[in-house]
């Protein structure tokens, strides 16, 4: 008969010990599909940020473009200038190509840690 009890309460304590791990497992889930939902969501943002961005700053540049060449008289010398500037920012880039990275490194470090807090 103790045995009998014993083995009911070991029964009891590993029932109880499986729904706790399954318990955990579960809200591990839901935590884990919680941050990829919001990583997913910020991205899908800052996709479609970038792309208004980038189609505001092309026309910019053809805005400006015109503005030139009808400010020297010139059909192409406001986009040639243009040129001109793309490429020395191309080649400021490729120089300080180490210290961009890190610049960017910290920008996102500093925005992902005031995200978690």
């Amino acid at each position: 008969m103790k045995y009998t009890a014993m083995l009911s309460q070991l029964e009891e304590i590993k029932d109880t010990l499986f729904k706790y791990f399954e318990t955990r497992i579960d809200l591990f889930k839901i935590e884990t599909r919680d941050k990829i939902e919001r990583a997913v969501v910020m991205a899908l943002y800052a996709a479609i940020l970038l792309c208004i961005g980038i189609t505001i700053l092309i026309l910019l540049v053809i805005l400006l473009g015109t503005f030139l060449n009808k400010w020297l008289h010139s059909d192409y010398l406001g986009f040639v200038i243009l040129l001109g500037v793309f490429l020395v920012k191309l080649a400021a880039t490729v120089i300080w190509k180490e210290t961009w990275i890190r610049l960017i490194r910290k920008i996102i470090v500093r925005f992902v840690s005031a995200k978690e807090e």
